[in-house]
């Protein structure tokens, strides 16, 4: 039996764009745009050793990331620099300005996930650099 799809469900890095301009390589796997989602994005992140990501904020929602593999520091505003490890999780709050660090000898390989929504991808992810 053939099902017709109507929308896609499944999604790889390969069939995502790369971004690589906010420090480290970011691949947005569920979005709006690629799957429709309404109430969250989800994807993977890695960070280079001695890499950096840039100071961001997330004015609409939280930000989650489960890591993988590597150490690193984040440092965010009104809280302070948080060490982690391959094996947590972290969460960002709501609008807190944050950057990461990269302080091991491996790469970090993060999942992350910001939820709910902005009204616009530009809206989601402010970067901040030079005001953290």
């Amino acid at each position: 039996m053939v099902t017709q799809q109507t929308r896609r469900l499944v999604m790889g890095p390969s069939d995502v764009p790369t971004i690589d301009d906010r420090g480290g390589e970011i691949h947005v796997l569920i979005s709006p745009t690629s799957v429709q989602s309404t109430k969250l994005i989800m994807g993977t992140a890695t960070v280079p050793v001695g890499g950096r990501v840039l100071c961001h904020a997330h004015p609409h929602g939280e930000e989650c990331f489960y890591v993988l593999q590597g150490q690193g520091e984040i440092e965010i505003a009104d809280v302070g620099v948080v060490p982690f490890q391959a094996g947590q999780a972290v969460l960002t709050p709501q609008g807190a300005a944050h950057s990461i660090v990269n302080v091991g000898n491996e790469e970090i390989r993060v999942v992350f996930a910001s939820a709910p929504l902005a009204p616009s991808p530009k809206d989601g992810h402010i970067i901040l650099e030079g005001e953290h």
